[in-house]
């Protein structure tokens, strides 16, 4: 493919093979090593975060997020979220025991719309699982208020939401990263995402209590005397991995720049389109350039766009399809016409560091041209 859909950013061999031969040289190769440790400070400090931790990946982060948080502690073991959103958000919900009560999305931003829950689902749920979907904030202040009515505990799900800020509140202007909401907000550092480590996650705790409670579960629950003082598992990141992510972070501003120019160009180019439909960010936040999403009049108009855009050399890809209260192996559980109509009709384009200015402008020549086609 000319243009693939996503195309991992690779720093300079040379800076990544200097920091695997300190991995060498100290023959440390997981269990809290050098390198994770400097990573994490190093994202603590973009972040402006106090409670960061590294994971082998983003799946375990919610499955450690849930645990750290007792969430399976509750009789109903319900938890509120959305049906738009990677099969890892529902599975690993269900992989804990946990039951995703599927609510309905606000059908601009694509994020779960709280306020569609009912007295009866509020009331009977444990916490909140949003999703930042394609790394734009949800309405933390909506989800705030409904938690707090409810005795609830708020999970993000930050997959997409690396460098996706916004302003704290109306009396307070200041910016800062959405993994600042929530009582625990988790990333996704997989290959694919706008940073990344190849393979891994990590979890932002608001509470101290829960990150010490983290840091052994994803050390099979032993304390300081090397004893299982709960049930835990092995999740964590590796050395090799840990140190992908330091040569990626030495690039980071570039990155997050040059992807929201891209973000910009696309969507200057793609508004004038009057056959798609655009997503709408969150007010008070900034596009971190992660995706982009675009949404057509009927599933079987992007079928025949996904196909002529294909044999062009142009990737596309059905994030997020089907819904996941469509899915029999997630409970199926609640209501969701817009999520269910939206998953069917959306498609992102390419999106990654390497891609052209000319490049978006070749991708959009050839979408609007399929479009004429077509309609």
């Amino acid at each position: 493919m000319k243009y693939p859909i996503v195309k991992p950013f690779l720093p300079p061999l040379n800076n990544y093979t200097a920091h695997i031969a300190s991995v060498f040289e100290r023959n440390w190769l997981t269990n809290n090593g050098p390198c994770l440790q400097k990573l994490e400070q190093q994202l603590a400090g973009y972040f402006n975060v106090e409670h960061l931790l590294l994971v082998a990946n983003g799946t375990l982060a919610l499955q450690v997020a849930f645990a750290a948080l007792n969430i399976d502690t509750n009789e109903s073991g319900c938890v509120l979220t959305t049906p738009f959103s990677f099969a890892a958000t529902a599975s690993s919900l269900c992989f804990a025991n946990l039951t995703p009560e599927f609510i309905d999305i606000d059908p601009e931003t694509y994020n779960i719309d709280i306020a569609k829950a009912s007295e009866a689902q509020l009331n009977k749920a444990t916490a909140i699982l949003g999703v930042h979907v394609f790394g734009n904030p949800c309405d933390v202040a909506g989800i705030e208020r409904a938690a707090k009515q409810h005795n609830l505990k708020v999970i993000y799900d930050a997959a997409h939401a690396f460098a996706s800020d916004i302003k704290n509140t109306d009396n307070d202007m200041t910016i800062t990263s959405v993994l600042h909401k929530g009582d625990v907000a988790t990333l996704s550092l997989h290959a694919t995402k706008l940073f990344h480590s190849v393979e891994g996650g990590a979890i932002v705790f608001k509470h101290k209590a829960d990150y010490l409670k983290a840091k052994q579960l994803i050390n099979f629950g032993f304390d300081a005397q090397q004893y299982p003082e709960f049930v835990g598992i092995n999740a964590k990141m590796s050395e090799v991995h840990a140190a992908m992510g330091l040569s990626v972070f030495e690039h980071l501003d570039h990155i997050t720049s040059w992807r929201q120019q891209l973000s910009k160009r696309y969507t200057e180019r793609l508004k004038a389109i009057n056959t798609v439909q655009l997503q709408v960010w969150h007010c008070d936040g900034n596009n971190n350039g992660a995706y982009m999403p675009v949404v057509f009049e009927s599933q079987t108009l992007l079928l025949k766009v996904q196909a002529a855009l294909t044999e062009v050399g142009v990737q596309t890809r059905r994030y997020f399809f089907p819904s996941l209260s469509q899915v029999p192996a997630y409970g199926m559980r609640g209501d969701t016409p817009l999520a269910n109509s939206l998953s069917e009709r959306i498609l992102c384009l390419p999106m990654f560091t390497d891609l052209t200015l000319d490049g978006v402008d070749e991708i959009c020549d050839h979408l609007m041209t399929v479009l004429k086609a077509n309609t």
